[in-house]
């Protein structure tokens, strides 16, 4: 009788009984694994943990300074008190449009919507990047601003839009929450649009928890918006302001300032390993068949915050949940594309912004009082719409090996032969 150890068909998919590809645990370490706790009781030996007393949020927006090679820096306690302090940075009102891409947290339109203005969804190329020619197919008399949004780590052609936009008065606002050491033909995210917008969420490439920054070089601009999240103290000039107009606390406490001092030491550390390994991973699925990876633009350092596999359905066998399924059993951090698509989202569909109202007021700005009324939907987007359906978003970790990204490009490779 013979005996002997049994072969495994490696090729086989592990949702069909095969081994997996991903055989060994993702890679793991600290995040906060630098100056963090001995910023923090510096901060709590001071005595203050306020931001206009203290020394770490200070710190902090004086190394954004450094690091974004802009003028001025703001603090604030979120990357969407950011975007909206960027708004008000460019004068954003009751009735006005701001375009923007429509993959993206809620945190990149609620600024726009407090202030009144309605968020306009423009389509994005196939790299989910917005563009002239598709922001310019959305503009109206109305349009007021273009939000630019980085995202995942791969830079938007900011410096084009910018340039288009300047010609017609409008403005550009980049949301670069997750564009921490993104880069275009060398020029950084967030170095060119009237302000720029970085969130330190826990969800980001570095975390103070929540918290962000608005950048931006124009000195007037600057007190605005240092003010509007200030409460309109006028606490850093001359006083003549004081509560002169309207402010929200979007005051970022020493605490998060602390962090932020301790994290943005290590910034460019963080994203060029986060760089290496999407690299690589880009690397082994070149030439992927019956899909293809996310590309940076020419000239374009990404920092792969997440990336993107879209499924060619003409060439697959299966649709693109079924290969999400088959990638989750290889043990890889897969999921279908879409869970921050905005226009299908309730508060779009329906366009109820405050329910608590009973009257008609509870649809604005999404219904203006001069009765324009605005609808969304996806065929308005048509390549949006595609990468919905057949769009698979890969998980990027730094704390990821070498190892670990072969066996992810592996699994990947796997699943898409088997479906072929």
């Amino acid at each position: 009788m013979r005996t002997g150890v049994r072969r495994v068909d490696t090729s086989k998919p592990a949702i069909h009984g095969g081994p997996k590809a991903k055989r060994t645990p993702c890679g793991s370490g600290r995040r906060f694994a630098g100056n963090e706790m001995l910023y923090l009781k510096k901060a709590l030996d001071s005595n203050t943990l306020f931001y206009a007393s203290g020394t770490f949020v200070k710190r902090a927006c004086e190394m954004m300074k450094k690091y974004t090679g802009r003028r001025y820096a703001v603090a604030c306690t979120s990357g969407s008190a950011a975007v909206h302090l960027g708004c008000i940075a460019a004068g954003i009102g009751p009735g006005d449009e701001v375009i923007m891409t429509p993959h993206t947290d809620y945190g990149s339109a609620l600024g726009v919507i407090e202030e009144g203005a309605v968020p306009v969804f423009c389509d994005y190329d196939e790299n989910l990047q917005p563009t002239v020619e598709t922001v310019a197919a959305r503009v109206t008399p109305r349009t007021k601003a273009v939000l630019v949004i980085h995202l995942a780590g791969y830079p938007a052609p900011a410096g084009e839009i910018a340039e288009w936009c300047s010609k017609r008065g409008i403005a550009v606002i980049e949301d670069c929450a997750q564009a921490w050491g993104t880069r275009l033909k060398g020029r950084r995210a967030g170095s060119f649009g009237l302000a720029a917008c970085f969130s330190t969420n826990d969800f980001k490439h570095i975390s103070t928890g929540d918290g962000g920054f608005v950048v931006l070089d124009d000195p007037d601009l600057y007190r605005r918006v240092s003010n509007y999240a200030d409460k309109y103290y006028d606490r850093f000039f001359d006083r003549s302001l004081n509560q002169a107009h309207h402010g929200m606390n979007y005051r970022m406490s020493e605490l998060q300032g602390a962090v932020a001092c301790a994290q943005l030491e290590r910034v460019n550390e963080i994203t060029r390993r986060y760089h290496a390994l999407g690299a690589r991973l880009e690397r082994r699925l070149k030439g992927l068949k019956g899909g293809r990876m996310m590309q940076a633009l020419p000239g374009g350092y990404s920092t792969y915050w997440w990336t993107l596999v879209e499924v060619d359905p003409s060439v697959m066998n299966a649709g693109r949940d079924e290969i999400v399924s088959a990638l989750q059993a290889e043990g890889i951090n897969a999921v279908s594309f879409g869970r921050y698509d905005l226009i299908q989202n309730r508060l779009f569909q329906e366009r109820v912004v405050r329910p608590w109202l009973a009257d008609d007021r509870r649809f604005y700005p999404l219904v203006q009082p001069d009765g324009r009324s605005y609808t969304y939907s996806v065929d308005q987007t048509p390549v949006h719409r595609r990468i919905l359906h057949n769009g698979i978003q890969i998980a990027m970790n730094r704390f990821y090996t070498e190892t670990d990204i072969d066996e992810i490009a592996e699994a990947i490779l796997k699943v898409f032969r088997a479906f072929c």
